[in-house]
């Protein structure tokens, strides 16, 4: 890996780790054991992997690569071991020492929570109808706490509990369209469970949902770029911002 520019790997990886979740997904879907929200297949599970955690960790991203490295190595050993009888001990042995020897991540950095949207993808496609209609579910649902700006400081803002944080952020770009979605749709809570954000699934249907993030989506786009690995080749994944290309603001 040291001989191979740094988003070359780094975008292979978060494309394989995406792919694998889409299609356990699938799966699970396929054989009825998780059911629909909002129109999608719903996420199972109360976690994932964080591909945005690993866009600006490169280190954790590489301890992630040796390991599922060394995951590979240890089933070509089982495989061997158990198509050629000589040395299958040794084999075995192999294929464990593999596997001890992987720098295995913290699943406390690996994971995130998750939500039943956070595999969604978004109907509109960031087009200019979507914008605009989210333009005015954004002035008459998210401006008096969030701002005209989007940099939370509305008119309601300081009598909340906790301050509205900032759209304009190119942090916000690297959130799952889908977990954005269910924060709209089902509000957000602190870590004592008192709500921070209200639920809006009641006012807004799911079209006027995926419109105002087309919307909110536009003012990361003008904002000073995080440096990250990753470079111009996209990875084709749900996690915004995968490549220094799409990070750079528009002219």
């Amino acid at each position: 890996m040291n001989g191979l520019p740094a988003q070359a790997w780094l975008n292979t990886l978060l494309v394989l780790l995406q792919d694998a979740q889409l299609a356990l997904l699938r799966l699970w879907h396929a054989l009825g054991l998780t059911g629909d929200s909002h129109g999608q297949p719903a996420w199972p599970w109360a976690r994932r992997i964080a591909g945005e955690t690993l866009l600006i960790d490169l280190g954790l991203a590489r301890q992630l690569a040796w390991s599922l490295g060394a995951v590979a190595l240890a089933l070509l050993m089982v495989f061997v071991a158990l198509a050629w009888r000589r040395h299958r001990g040794a084999w075995l042995a192999g294929a464990v020492f593999a596997l001890v020897l992987a720098p295995w991540p913290a699943p406390s950095l690996l994971l995130s929570p998750a939500a039943p949207t956070s595999f969604h993808v978004s109907p509109t496609r960031f087009s200019v109808n979507a914008i605009a209609r989210g333009a005015e579910v954004y002035t008459r649902h998210c401006a008096a706490c969030h701002g005209d700006d989007g940099r939370g400081e509305g008119p309601l803002a300081a009598g909340l509990s906790r301050w509205p944080p900032t759209l304009v952020s190119p942090l916000l770009a690297r959130r799952a369209d889908g977990e954005l979605f269910w924060h709209i749709v089902d509000g957000m809570r602190d870590a004592r469970g008192q709500t921070t954000m209200p639920a809006f699934g009641d006012a807004l249907g799911d079209a006027d949902t995926w419109a105002v993030l087309d919307y909110m989506r536009r003012w990361p786009q003008a904002a000073a770029p995080l440096p990250t690995a990753v470079g111009p080749r996209r990875c084709h994944c749900r996690i915004r911002r995968c490549s220094v290309e799409r990070m750079r603001p528009t002219p």
